[in-house]
């Protein structure tokens, strides 16, 4: 059995598929620095998106390190997202945050999915 821990260009989604992502959204979890949505999905595999708007996070570096952060937890957890879609909206408190702040608002959002109801 072979096991492909890479985020791929199909894990990635397309402007089409945000825009059906946005109109069915099933879950929304807000954490410290980010709003998740999760939506489903017509492929099989999991998608991700990062929305960082340039007005909620002006300084570029700060935008790739959130972006390589999310993309990097996704690839960790994208088991748990067969067939469905995540997109990340950063708010603008990520702005200030420090890495470890901006990883621990990410780690919650997988414990909250992870919680039974």
């Amino acid at each position: 059995m072979q096991h492909n821990f890479c985020l791929q260009k199909n894990n990635i989604l397309g402007s089409d598929e945000v825009k059906k992502a946005f109109a069915d959204v099933q879950n929304k979890i807000s954490t410290e620095h980010f709003t998740f949505l999760i939506a489903l999905r017509q492929k099989e595999t999991a998608g991700v998106c990062v929305i960082i708007a340039k007005k909620n996070v002006k300084k570029a570096f700060k935008r790739n390190l959130c972006r390589r952060l999310i993309k990097e937890s996704f690839r960790l957890n994208k088991g748990s997202f067969s067939q469905k879609s995540l997109l990340v909206i950063a708010k603008r408190s990520a702005a200030n945050a420090t890495k470890e702040s901006l990883w621990a608002s990410i780690e919650k959002f997988y414990q909250i999915l992870e919680k039974p109801n």
